[in-house]
């Protein structure tokens, strides 16, 4: 941040600017600032601090700003999530908003993580096929069980990778997990996102049709067993201990060469 001292100020001016942000549109060729304004009212909704215009403004001014600092991605649904956390996570006691903190955290979270963002997603696919197979691998019967329904992984997880499990996991649970990606890297997505799958095994297998495996992992928020953080993340790296980058990263070639044929 100290190295582009001034930057942010210059993006959110550029986006206040009539013209440029008239050329700021999305692959269907609607305006970008135009989205971003219809997806702040779904983030958070029941959140009092997301029914404050200072919050909604800084939100809008932060994912506005991003899409002119990295215009191969530009804004998508999901980043939303990631910004609202972020802004309350750092939020003075006086109640102050950090945007520009926010808005340079928001550029390093991205960077960690593979192409989840851009229009194709082709990443974001890949790794979930990826994550499919370490399911199987891993907890293999409840792979077997989620399978038997006949819906795709990609149904329930694509939420998890695209928001940073945002509104999966409690918030203190996923600040927790963003200090473990700094560290560990993308592949801390995988191993908490298969520990889901070894965490819930015994509910997973009372489930008796798509219906209820859908409603299952909507609700997962809400099952408490994720709330002690430090509990969770102990059991993480425990359960996962096998879970290695080499083989990560060997899955996803397999996989996007699978794809590209």
């Amino acid at each position: 941040m100290l190295e582009n001292k001034g930057l942010y100020s210059e993006l959110t001016a550029r986006c206040a600017d009539k013209d440029t942000s008239s050329d700021m549109k999305d692959t269907s060729g609607e305006r970008v600032l135009d989205v971003i304004k219809r997806d702040l009212s779904r983030t958070f909704p029941e959140h009092p601090s997301f029914k404050e215009p200072v919050m909604l403004n800084n939100m809008q001014d932060i994912l506005a700003a991003f899409c002119l600092y990295r215009p191969e991605i530009g804004y998508c649904q999901g980043l939303n999530f990631i910004v609202g956390a972020l802004l309350i996570a750092t939020q003075r006691k006086d109640g102050e908003l950090l945007a520009e903190e926010c808005f340079w955290l928001l550029v390093a979270l991205v960077e960690i993580l593979p192409d989840y963002h851009s229009n194709k997603m082709t990443c974001l696919n890949n790794d979930c096929l990826v994550l499919n197979d370490l399911v199987r691998k891993t907890v293999p019967q409840t792979h077997q069980i989620v399978s038997l329904f006949g819906l795709p992984i990609q149904m329930f997880v694509t939420k998890w990778f695209v928001c940073l499990f945002v509104d999966v996991l409690p918030f203190h649970t996923v600040l927790h997990v963003w200090d473990t990606l700094f560290y560990e890297g993308n592949k801390m997505l995988f191993r908490v996102a298969v520990y889901q799958f070894v965490l819930h095994k015994q509910e997973l297998k009372k489930l008796q049709d798509p219906s209820g495996l859908a409603m299952f992992f909507r609700e997962l928020f809400w099952d408490g067993k994720a709330w002690d953080n430090f509990e969770y993340m102990r059991k993480v790296f425990k359960k996962t201990r096998q879970m290695k980058r080499k083989y990560i990263e060997h899955k996803r070639v397999t996989r996007a060469s699978e794809t590209e044929v």
